[in-house]
C-alpha cells in the first residue's frame, strides 16, 4: 500500500479492458509507473502492448477500468490534454517543416508564447546534441538523427510521461545499441518517466527499471529484469524473455541432500532445489537457463542424474562470437547450452558426446 506521504505514482493503470468492436483486445491491465522510471511493455506481436499505450496517450478509449496521470483520471481528457510527449515507431516528423519547426510545433499548439517556444527548442535540441541541425530538413537526417529529433520534439513538450512506440525498430544493429544507451542516459539525467512498447528482449531487459510481460492481451508479469529473467511467473515468460530449456518433468521425492527429484518420461533425472517442490507424483515444469549449464567437451561417461553429470550428445554447434551455441540430445530431451567465449572458439563436432551437468539453484519451478 501507498505510504500517504508519498505522492501517487506518475502512471496508474488499474483493471485496464480495451476492446475494438466487440473484440477484447485488453484485459484487466494492471500496472503503475513511478517518477523517474523506465518501464517497457514487452510481448509479442497480436499482445495488446502497442493497443495499452495508445490508450494510455488518449488515441483510444478505455472499455472498463482506469488510467491517471499524477493522481487525475484521464476517463474525459482527451490526447491533446494529457501532459504525455509521444514518441513514434516511424519517428512521425512534418517532412515540409525543419528539425525546429517540427520542435516548435507542440508547444504552438499549446499556445505557448514565442519566446519560451525557442527556449524549448534550443533546450531540446542541447539535450539531444543537435543545435548544429535545427535548419535542416528530415530527409537531411540520418536515421539516428531522426530518431534524436522525435525525441527532442517529445521533450519540448515538457511532459510529465513520455511513450516510446517501438523507438529503435527502425535502426540497424549498432545504431540501435548505440541509441539505446544514450536515450536511457540521457532519460536518466533529465529524471524523466518513460513507458516504452517493445518485442526486443534484449531492449527490454537493457533499459528498463521494470518490465511489464503481456501476451494475448494480458499481463503475465511485472518485474525488473532480473525478476523477470531468473524468476518468470510462467513458461511463456520464460521463453520469451531469452532463451531457456523448459522441461516437463514428474516429481519423484527428495534426496538425502534435501534437494527435489524429477524424472522425465525418458528417464532423465534432475536435481532441484526443495523449493516450491509439487506433492510427489505431480508433473512440474522446470526451467533451466542454457548459460547456467557446465559442459565437459571431453565426452567423460556420465548417467542419467544431474548431479553426477548426464550423457549428450551434439546435434548442431554454432560459434557466435561471444558464445558458442550448443544443441544438444540427452535421450528424448533437447537441451540448449551457451558456452562463454574464451581465448578461442571450442572445437565441437556434430555428433560429439560431452558431459552436462548444472547446479540445483538453477533449475526453476514454473507455473504450468
Amino acid at each position: 500500500m501507498m505510504n500517504a506521504a508519498e505522492p501517487p505514482p506518475v502512471l496508474q493503470v488499474d483493471g485496464v479492458d480495451i476492446r475494438y468492436g466487440g473484440n477484447l483486445v485488453v484485459a484487466g491491465a494492471t500496472f503503475d509507473v513511478r517518477q523517474g522510471e523506465f518501464v517497457t511493455l514487452l510481448g509479442p506481436s497480436g499482445s495488446g502492448k502497442t493497443s495499452l499505450l495508445r490508450t494510455i496517450a488518449g488515441f483510444a478509449p478505455v472499455s472498463a477500468g482506469r488510467i491517471r496521470l499524477r493522481g487525475e483520471s484521464m476517463e474525459a481528457v482527451p490526447a491533446y490534454q494529457r501532459d504525455v510527449g509521444l514518441v513514434f515507431q516511424n519517428y512521425g516528423l512534418f517532412p515540409h517543416m525543419t528539425v525546429a519547426g517540427n520542435l516548435s510545433f507542440g508547444p504552438r499548439m499549446m499556445k505557448v508564447p514565442s519566446a519560451e517556444i525557442e527556449v524549448r527548442v534550443a533546450e531540446a535540441l542541447a539535450q539531444v546534441r543537435l543545435e548544429r541541425l535545427r535548419e535542416r530538413y528530415p530527409h537531411q537526417l540520418s536515421g539516428g538523427q531522426q530518431q534524436r529529433v522525435a525525441i527532442a520534439r517529445a521533450l519540448a513538450m515538457r511532459p510529465s510521461l513520455l511513450l516510446l512506440d517501438e523507438p529503435m525498430s527502425n535502426l540497424d544493429a549498432r545504431l540501435r545499441a548505440e541509441m539505446r544507451v544514450e536515450l536511457l542516459v540521457l532519460l536518466k539525467r533529465l529524471g524523466m518517466t518513460a513507458v516504452a512498447v517493445t518485442h526486443n528482449q534484449e531492449e527490454a531487459l537493457g533499459m528498463s527499471d521494470r518490465i511489464v510481460v503481456m501476451a494475448e492481451g494480458g499481463i503475465r508479469q511485472v518485474g525488473t529484469p532480473i525478476d523477470i529473467y531468473l524468476h518468470p511467473a510462467d513458461s511463456f515468460v520464460a521463453n520469451f524473455v531469452g532463451d531457456a530449456n523448459v522441461i516437463d518433468a514428474q516429481h519423484v521425492g527428495f534426496a538425502a541432500d534435501g534437494c527435489s527429484l524429477y524424472r522425465t518420461q525418458g528417464g532423465m533425472v534432475v536435481r532441484a532445489t526443495r523449493t516450491a517442490a509439487p506433492p510427489n507424483g505431480q508433473v512440474a515444469r522446470l526451467l533451466i537457463r542454457p548459460e547456467l549449464i557446465q559442459v565437459d567437451l571431453s565426452g567423460a561417461a556420465g548417467g542419467t542424474d544431474s548431479a553426477s553429470g548426464l550423457t549428450a550428445h551434439v546435434e548442431s554447434a554454432a560459434y557466435m562470437g561471444a558464445y558458442t551455441e550448443i544443441r544438444t540430445r540427452v535421450g528424448a530431451e533437447q537441451i540448449l547450452v551457451k558456452l562463454a567465449a574464451g581465448t578461442s572458439a571450442p572445437t565441437v563436432a556434430v555428433g560429439q558426446p560431452v558431459l552436462m551437468r548444472w547446479a540445483p539453484e538453477a533449475v526453476k519451478v514454473l507455473q504450468p
